[in-house]
């Protein structure tokens, strides 16, 4: 691979995972205004029953998952287990 073709990955990759990013903190911001929005709607029209916890669960589940695809705290069968798995095959053979 070129230098200049190595640094131009490199740089979509990085250019990729900032629009990763920027789409994880506007759909979290995005979150806080509605819930916020909702909890106090909730709490000025029906104050006995906080219906408005269930909105937040539901979508605290999506932004949930969002983080984890954008942030990849763990990756269950990712690069690293397939070169351990590629290494065990190669060994037993």
């Amino acid at each position: 691979m070129q230098p200049e073709q190595a640094t131009s990955a490199r740089e979509k990759e990085a250019i990729e995972h900032v629009r990763k990013l920027k789409g994880f903190y506007q759909h979290l911001i995005t979150y806080l205004i509605v819930i916020a929005g909702l909890l106090i709607a909730n709490l000025i029209l029906i104050p006995e029953y906080l219906w408005s916890l269930w909105a937040a669960l539901g979508w605290g589940i999506g932004i949930a998952s969002h983080a984890v695809r954008t942030f990849k705290p763990f990756t269950l069968f990712g690069p690293e287990w397939e070169k351990k798995q590629v290494e065990k095959r190669m060994e037993k053979k």
